[in-house]
């Protein structure tokens, strides 16, 4: 038994397909036969639970006969499953099983009439109105019976018993009072003595067997004898009936008893002109809920509307006129409600609908869609042939572009029908398929307050609006027929294509089977594809701009209880604890320890982060978690578009992979500093944000104030000439010699053996400078310490021109540029002065130092960057 279960391979699924179901379907869903041979799964009941004992009602919504027991194996009788063999109750049919089949075994609510399923009717794509040619709004009209649909009636030639009004001779009159002529109408629902003899013995009355058809030879053969029966029956008159009747292996002419109902034959074409007016339509006489005074008047009125006609008996006279202005007409005194609302419906609302959907035959339709489409194709190619079309041609052009994409439309909607092997009329509804109870429970609140589905509501109100349609008069059937509609369409989506929603007590909507399925909070997002696991949490998440790329933040509440077996097993190796429960008791405790242990454990140990929706692989990744305090984990903001995440109260999952081959691949697959790149198309993922952007512009950027110029001899020509040849008498180099000889520029710096006190405010030749101009020009630093020192000391501003000395290679933009100016001491020692960079060189023209100019804020961005 056991190597027979492990041997069991799990069934292949190639493809699941999602399809229409039909009303045989629903049905075979539901119905289950039981031992004693009743069927059940029809709901017939509105009723829900007993509020008192909260018992399922028989019959209703939550009965145990149909969906199974509320206790594991026990019955709605309250006994227990006693025998191996014994499966139902004898009292009160329910199954002996587990009551989780309530969570799947459905039940159905047989509809009188049937109605449109919303999806198909105002869905974005109105599938009923494409495949039968119609507009959206007629088919929403011809469904909410505001307007009614012509249907080409197939005749169905089935044997029909009409009675109908004759005016009766005296003495049949008399016959009739005294009770001596019994009715001959077996479709009486009344369980009669005299409807019981007839069903026994039909080949006596024969004109009761219904729904039987003859050929052609066998017709020929019983009619066209000149027999006595004939002749009379052609002289008889009678009520319209089909062309075929009944099949019989007797001939009509050796059945006695026939000639006694001279109603078995049609009305010879042009005699008798007012019974020929007569049976081309048929009344409603008086409906059988009529309330009759006395019983002996009622039966005194069937039996004289339903006996036979004797020769003589003419119509009443008022009946034509009568006719002309009947708009409903019934052909049967003694239809059944739910017959007469479906002759009354014919012509409008779902049942319309629905007989236009059954008379179409699709391959038929798709032969003559595909040869139209043909023809308007042919009527465009010589339009767009045509070297110049004038305005008529050129709409009409336009009105055969509309009507190819329809027939387009229409045609691959056929074969969409005949691929998946199903009809149209299955997208009306006259089955509806009812949820399992666990689905929409009714829960017991504190105290006596019950708590219901809203699935419940929309389910009773169906069955009420059903049972209304059963029995409400004529006049209101359509009325009725569209609230049904409206109540299914609740049901399946509330509130659907701009209709009004049926709402609660509170003026809440009610939740409908389409909004349990759709949205963010569905069965789908939330239950299916987002199941709650182990070793996972959740928390909001906030930015962490100190941490790495692949780096996270996580509160030590959480950490301590994801890695909690973890933790426990660290402890107990380390010998820090002795048992599970000494280390359960340490951690609650929160030692200090315990999250040393914990860090430890953390830096080989990566988590995931997942933020739903997760649409593409980026959307799960792999930190190396870090604890912080707090409730929130912290994240690095440069990952955020990969999730598609902000900070403003998004949260995010956290997994633990558990085993070591899970936490390799993390580490290798899924860490975040291996996913720089998006895998649908190859640009970086993780680039910097705006904050960031706008951060490093403001960082970098130069101070746009012209600053104080240094500080320059005047252009007397005698003083810049001496002193021009007083210096490059001191430098050795020839080639140094040429080089200031072409770019001469003198200034004066600190290092000359000239007083500022002679240059500064006693000459005209110098420009003067203040204290704060002095402060101002020409910083110069060591090294980039110094330069964040004197800023941290605001001795500088963060976007100032600065220079700093740097030993080694310079980067620049140019391969060669020219210096902007080149200053000269009087000993031959010289400097360079470049846009970005400066040389200083001695008198032999060896490089002694270089600066590099920037700013503070561009030092400590690059000081950032390294870190």
């Amino acid at each position: 038994m056991w190597n027979l279960i492990l041997n069991q391979k799990r069934p292949f699924l190639e493809r699941i397909q999602i399809k229409l179901a039909s009303p045989e379907q629903i049905k075979e869903w539901a119905d289950r036969t039981l031992p004693n041979g009743n069927t059940v799964g029809r709901i017939t009941s509105s009723q829900t639970v007993n509020y008192k004992t909260l018992r399922p009602v028989k019959g209703g919504l939550f009965c145990e006969r149909i969906f199974g027991p509320i206790k594991d194996f026990e019955c709605a009788c309250g006994r227990k499953k006693n025998k191996k063999t014994q499966k139902f109750c004898s009292d009160c049919d329910v199954e002996y099983t587990s009551s989780r089949i309530r969570r799947h075994r459905l039940g159905y609510i047989q509809l009188i009439s049937p109605v449109t399923h919303i999806w198909y009717l105002k869905g974005r794509i109105c599938y009923i109105s494409i495949l039968l040619g119609l507009r959206r709004k007629r088919v929403e009209a011809v469904t909410y019976c505001t307007e009614k649909l012509e249907i080409s009636e197939k005749k169905t030639l089935n044997f029909s018993f009409s009675p109908f009004f004759f005016k009766k001779l005296p003495a049949y009159t008399s016959d009739i009072r005294q009770d001596s002529i019994k009715r001959r109408d077996t479709r009486d629902t009344r369980d009669t003595p005299l409807n019981s003899s007839i069903l026994k013995t039909p080949d006596k009355h024969i004109q009761f067997k219904a729904d039987q058809i003859l050929n052609k030879s066998e017709t020929n053969q019983r009619f066209s004898r000149s027999t006595m029966v004939c002749q009379d029956l052609k002289r008889a008159v009678c009520a319209p009936f089909s062309d075929l009747l009944l099949k019989e292996n007797k001939d009509v002419d050796k059945l006695e008893s026939n000639k006694k109902f001279p109603s078995l034959y049609p009305l010879p074409e042009g005699k008798n002109k007012i019974f020929q007016t007569f049976s081309q339509q048929s009344i409603l006489p008086i409906s059988q809920e009529f309330p009759w005074q006395s019983e002996k008047d009622r039966n005194f009125f069937l039996g004289y509307m339903t006996c036979l006609p004797k020769d003589g008996d003419i119509p009443i006279p008022t009946y034509s006129n009568l006719v002309e202005n009947l708009e409903i007409n019934i052909s049967d005194f003694n239809l059944t409600g739910i017959e007469t609302v479906r002759k009354v419906l014919a012509n409008t609302g779902a049942f319309a609908i629905n007989k236009r959907l059954i008379q179409l035959e699709l391959v038929v339709l798709d032969k003559i869609l595909r040869n139209e489409l043909v023809e308007v194709k042919t009527d465009i190619n010589e339009l767009e042939n045509q070297d110049f079309l004038i305005l008529p041609d050129f709409r009409r052009l336009q009105r055969l572009f509309a009507h190819r994409s329809k027939l387009i439309r229409r045609l691959i909607l056929v074969r969409d029908f005949i691929r998946s092997k199903t009809r149209p009329e299955w997208m009306t509804l006259s089955v509806i398929p009812v949820l399992p109870p666990d689905l929409r429970p009714i829960i017991q609140l504190d105290g006596d307050q019950v708590a219901v589905s809203d699935l419940n509501k929309l389910y009773q109100k169906i069955f009420f609006r059903n049972k209304r349609l059963y029995r409400t008069n004529l006049g209101n059937v359509f009325f009725a027929q569209r609230l049904l509609q409206e109540a299914v369409d609740a049901l399946i989506e509330n509130g659907k294509g701009g209709s009004d929603p049926i709402c609660a007590s509170n003026d809440r909507p009610l939740k409908s089977l389409s909004d349990i399925l759709k949205g963010k909070k569905g069965r789908f997002r939330q239950n299916l594809l987002g199941k709650r696991v182990d070793y996972s949490g959740r928390s909001v998440i906030v930015v962490g701009p100190t941490l790495k790329l692949h780096e996270c933040g996580l509160p030590k509440e959480m950490a301590v209880e994801l890695f909690q077996p973890f933790l426990i097993r660290q402890l107990m190796a380390k010998k820090i604890v002795p048992t599970i429960v000494t280390a359960k008791n340490l951690i609650n405790e929160q030692d200090p320890i315990v999250w040393q242990v914990l860090q430890q454990i953390m830096q080989s140990h990566p988590i995931l982060l997942n933020r739903a929706p997760t649409l593409h692989r980026l959307g799960i990744q792999a930190f190396q978690p870090k604890l912080v305090n707090g409730r929130a984990i912290l994240l690095h903001p440069l990952v955020c578009p990969a999730f598609n995440a902000d900070f403003d109260g998004d949260q995010m999952a956290v997994h633990v992979p558990l085993s070591f081959d899970a936490r390799g691949e993390a580490w290798k697959l899924m860490w975040s500093r291996n996913n720089l790149l998006s895998p649908a198309t190859g640009q970086p993922i993780i680039v910097p944000s705006q904050d960031m952007v706008l951060g490093c512009y403001y960082l970098t950027t130069f101070n746009s104030k012209p600053q104080l110029p240094s500080l320059v001899l005047s252009n007397t020509g005698q003083n810049i000439s001496e002193t021009k040849t007083k210096v490059l008498s001191n430098i050795k180099s020839s080639v140094h010699k040429d080089l200031l000889d072409t770019h001469f520029c003198l200034t004066v710096s600190s290092q000359t053996n000239f007083e500022k006190k002679q240059l500064v405010g006693e000459k005209n030749n110098v420009l003067p400078l203040t204290k704060k101009s002095q402060k101002r020009i020409s910083h110069y630093f060591s090294d980039f310490n110094d330069l964040l020192k004197a800023y941290y000391q605001k001795e500088i501003d963060l976007h100032q021109s600065v220079w700093v000395r740097k030993n080694g290679l310079l980067e620049t933009e140019k391969t060669f540029e020219s210096p902007l100016e080149i200053r000269v001491n009087s000993f031959g020692q010289y400097n360079q002065i470049f846009s970005t960079y400066q040389y200083d060189y001695d008198s032999n023209g060896q490089k002694v130092k270089q600066y590099v100019r920037t700013t503070p804020g561009r030092v400590l961005l690059n000081k950032l960057l390294f870190a």
